[in-house]
């Protein structure tokens, strides 16, 4: 495979009323075509906002990419004027975004919505825009899709909605989809039939996927490799059979021990002690000390560098680099 999507050393900051939130801090990954990588952490370790600084979607009045490179296909993103950027976004890579309710318009028919994307990229008829979006209805397995056409969001379930995101980002045959929380607020079974569904259309497409979650069981059925982050950086990174079988960052071994298993007779997940670092202040040394059982001096006072592990497999850790 090759590569379609490098990051390298990304910074995006926000400015609060506390001072500059540093919410991606030093994040470099590839993407390779075909492939889905798996993005994981806690709630506020930096995923989504990875997302929106790759699509140049970070609200100037309040936020910025700092400093770092997002290549896609070889062109440098951060440098594009907003016009070709738009250009690119929908078309060439999509995302889905966490909640669809708040994500479509309620005041548009789902045809209409997607319809539109088709119009302004790939420069059609309103009439093959409308079949367009048909069909992508179809290939998402709406039921009924010619009447879903015209029904709003608020008509739909949330697993429909779901689709109906999946089926917009799909509409102008993207290279890259990223997908932010694609199953949030689903219930299981609704969330493994839209799992199943990207990993399918994945097949027909050939589209690379980027997948952001806090879920590990998620990343275990449908990506190739896995992105640890923690405060904004990257800890750990390696083939998803590898990271489940040895992992090697602290971090990545308590978000382990914390998923419910039911082959143990355990009564209580293990949590992990403390509290997530504060990003308005700088970071010294490495941003999960604090909470680390094998932190030591130099992990408080020295930055770890990511090595490689062997077979792929990155950390940045003191106390297990080989």
């Amino acid at each position: 495979m090759s590569g379609i999507l490098e990051v390298r050393d990304l910074h995006t900051q926000f400015d609060t009323l506390d001072g500059v939130v540093r919410a991606v801090d030093g994040l470099s990954f590839d993407l390779d075509r075909g492939e889905t990588l798996g993005i994981v952490g806690e709630s506020g370790c930096g995923k989504s906002v990875t997302a929106l600084s790759i699509l140049r979607l970070i609200p100037p009045e309040t936020g910025r990419i700092a400093s770092g490179s997002i290549r896609f296909e070889g062109e440098e993103l951060t440098r594009l004027s907003e016009e070709a950027m738009k250009r690119l976004r929908g078309h060439r890579i999509s995302m889905i975004f966490q909640e669809p309710m708040t994500s479509l318009n309620p005041v548009l028919t789902v045809g209409t919505q997607i319809a539109e994307n088709v119009t302004r990229h790939l420069g059609v008829s309103k009439r093959a825009a409308r079949e367009r979006a048909h069909e992508m209805l179809d290939l998402v397995r709406i039921a009924d899709a010619r009447r879903r056409l015209d029904e709003y969001p608020h008509q739909l379930s949330g697993g429909m909605r779901q689709r109906v995101m999946i089926a917009m980002a799909l509409s102008c045959d993207p290279q890259v989809l990223i997908a932010d929380e694609p199953t949030t607020a689903l219930d299981v079974t609704i969330q493994a039939q839209i799992l199943d569904l990207m990993l399918d259309l994945k097949e027909k497409t050939g589209t690379a996927i980027v997948l952001i979650t806090h879920d590990l069981g998620v990343v275990a059925e449908t990506a190739q490799r896995v992105v640890v982050m923690y405060a904004g950086r990257r800890v750990e990174e390696a083939p998803v059979e590898a990271l489940f079988d040895n992992p090697l960052h602290p971090y990545t071994r308590g978000l382990m021990a914390a998923i419910p298993r039911l082959d143990t007779d355990a009564t209580r997940l293990q949590e992990i002690p403390g509290m997530v670092p504060l990003l308005t202040r700088p970071i010294v040394g490495c941003a999960f000390a604090a909470r680390c059982p094998l932190a030591t001096d130099r992990c408080r006072a020295e930055a770890p560098p990511v090595v490689d592990a062997g077979g792929g497999h990155t950390v940045a850790c003191w106390e297990v680099t080989p």
